[in-house]
Protein backbone atom coordinates (compact mmCIF):
# COMPACT_ATOMS: atom_id res chain seq x y z
CA UNK A 1 0.00 0.00 0.00
CA UNK A 2 1.33 3.37 -0.93
CA UNK A 3 0.64 6.88 0.16
CA UNK A 4 -1.79 7.15 -2.78
CA UNK A 5 -4.13 4.65 -1.12
CA UNK A 6 -4.02 6.56 2.16
CA UNK A 7 -4.90 9.78 0.32
CA UNK A 8 -7.85 8.12 -1.40
CA UNK A 9 -9.09 6.62 1.87
CA UNK A 10 -8.71 9.98 3.61
CA UNK A 11 -10.70 11.81 0.93
CA UNK A 12 -13.44 9.15 1.04
CA UNK A 13 -13.55 9.40 4.85
CA UNK A 14 -13.86 13.18 4.65
CA UNK A 15 -16.66 13.01 2.07
CA UNK A 16 -18.64 10.47 4.10
CA UNK A 17 -18.25 12.45 7.32
CA UNK A 18 -19.24 15.68 5.57
CA UNK A 19 -22.37 14.00 4.24
CA UNK A 20 -23.11 12.64 7.70
CA UNK A 21 -22.84 16.01 9.41
CA UNK A 22 -24.98 17.70 6.78
CA UNK A 23 -27.73 15.09 6.74
CA UNK A 24 -27.92 14.81 10.54
CA UNK A 25 -27.99 18.60 10.84
CA UNK A 26 -30.73 19.00 8.26
CA UNK A 27 -32.69 16.06 9.68
CA UNK A 28 -32.44 17.44 13.22
CA UNK A 29 -33.55 20.86 12.05
CA UNK A 30 -36.46 19.25 10.21
CA UNK A 31 -37.56 17.35 13.31
CA UNK A 32 -37.15 20.36 15.60
CA UNK A 33 -39.16 22.70 13.35
CA UNK A 34 -42.01 20.32 12.55
CA UNK A 35 -45.20 22.36 12.70
CA UNK A 36 -47.47 19.65 11.33
CA UNK A 37 -49.61 17.33 13.36
CA UNK A 38 -47.98 14.07 12.27
CA UNK A 39 -44.61 12.50 12.59
CA UNK A 40 -41.87 13.79 10.34
CA UNK A 41 -40.81 10.56 8.65
CA UNK A 42 -38.43 12.26 6.20
CA UNK A 43 -36.37 13.89 8.93
CA UNK A 44 -36.01 10.61 10.79
CA UNK A 45 -34.96 8.74 7.68
CA UNK A 46 -32.48 11.48 6.83
CA UNK A 47 -30.97 11.28 10.30
CA UNK A 48 -30.66 7.48 10.09
CA UNK A 49 -28.96 7.86 6.72
CA UNK A 50 -26.58 10.38 8.29
CA UNK A 51 -25.74 8.01 11.13
CA UNK A 52 -24.96 5.29 8.59
CA UNK A 53 -22.71 7.66 6.61
CA UNK A 54 -20.97 8.61 9.84
CA UNK A 55 -20.26 5.00 10.75
CA UNK A 56 -18.85 4.33 7.29
CA UNK A 57 -16.74 7.49 7.52
CA UNK A 58 -15.33 6.52 10.90
CA UNK A 59 -14.52 3.03 9.63
CA UNK A 60 -12.73 4.53 6.62
CA UNK A 61 -10.80 6.85 8.94
CA UNK A 62 -9.64 3.92 11.03
CA UNK A 63 -8.68 2.03 7.88
CA UNK A 64 -6.66 5.05 6.76
CA UNK A 65 -4.77 5.08 10.05
CA UNK A 66 -4.03 1.36 9.82
CA UNK A 67 -2.90 1.53 6.18
CA UNK A 68 -0.71 4.54 6.91
CA UNK A 69 0.98 2.95 9.89
CA UNK A 70 1.53 -0.37 8.09
CA UNK A 71 3.01 1.29 5.01
CA UNK A 72 5.24 3.48 7.18
CA UNK A 73 6.45 0.47 9.13
CA UNK A 74 7.15 -1.49 5.93
CA UNK A 75 9.15 1.39 4.47
CA UNK A 76 11.29 1.53 7.62
CA UNK A 77 12.05 -2.21 7.56
CA UNK A 78 13.02 -2.13 3.85
CA UNK A 79 15.58 0.63 4.38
Amino acid sequence: MTSQSTRVLHVMCTVFLLGAFLSVGIGGWSLANDTGGGANIGGGILMLFGYLLGLIGIALGLATLVVGSVSQRRSRTRS
